[in-house]
């Protein structure tokens, strides 16, 4: 069941990724860092299957996608939210988590090989952060990337809750690994999902 979960998510990432390139010439500043994003997310799953075929450890890749996927988001973020405080608040986060993480993996380098609770704490919260900021903006602004924002904010909630007992399939098991895995790529189909009827309504807009 995974494995086709695994391949329809894939597809659909793959989809969304050709489509946001198809109007990255023409879009806006947030959209061209957003299919920046994809492309990086495209990118690091062929690279974790390449890892995997050839019979090496990927959750060392892991932490390139949290970090990525922060950096990244953080930048579309910027772009899209208005108040001066909330910017601050991204350049901040910008330099500091990125700082604490090395420090981190520099006292504890074993945590280089299994996933950092801290790592996906101090990211996850922190788009989500920016997800409320601009859900808060949009009461009085352009409903602008608002399919977008749902789905980041509902993948990142609850992808944090299954990624952070992730390290405790030692002691419950495959089975409970499993149903972690499960959940979370039920829960990143939803979220492509999102991005694609956002592309959708973009590309209504550009062609009226």
């Amino acid at each position: 069941m995974f494995d086709k979960l695994r391949l329809i998510a894939h597809i659909i990432l793959g989809i969304n990724f050709l489509l946001f390139l198809s109007k990255y010439k023409i879009g806006s500043n947030a959209y061209k860092i957003y299919s920046i994003y994809l492309g990086f997310i495209v990118l690091i799953e062929i690279t974790i299957k390449l890892v995997v075929d050839f019979g090496f450890e990927n959750l060392i890749f892991s932490h390139l996608y949290f970090t990525g996927q922060f950096i990244l988001l953080s930048l579309f973020y910027l772009e899209l939210l208005t108040e001066k405080y909330q910017k601050k608040i991204i350049k901040f986060n910008l330099i500091l988590i990125p700082l604490i993480l090395m420090v981190n993996f520099f006292i504890n380098p074993s945590e280089i090989h299994k996933f950092s609770l801290l790592e996906i704490l101090l990211t996850s919260i922190s788009i989500i952060s920016y997800c409320t900021f601009h859900f808060y903006n949009m009461l009085s602004n352009r409903k602008e990337f608002y399919l977008i924002n749902c789905g980041i904010i509902i993948y990142l909630f609850g992808s944090t809750v299954t990624f952070l007992p992730r390290n405790l399939h030692v002691i419950y098991g495959y089975s409970f690994s499993m149903a972690l895995h499960i959940l979370n790529i039920i829960l990143y189909i939803v979220y492509l999902i999102f991005i694609f009827l956002e592309w959708r309504n973009i590309n209504l807009r550009i062609n009226k």
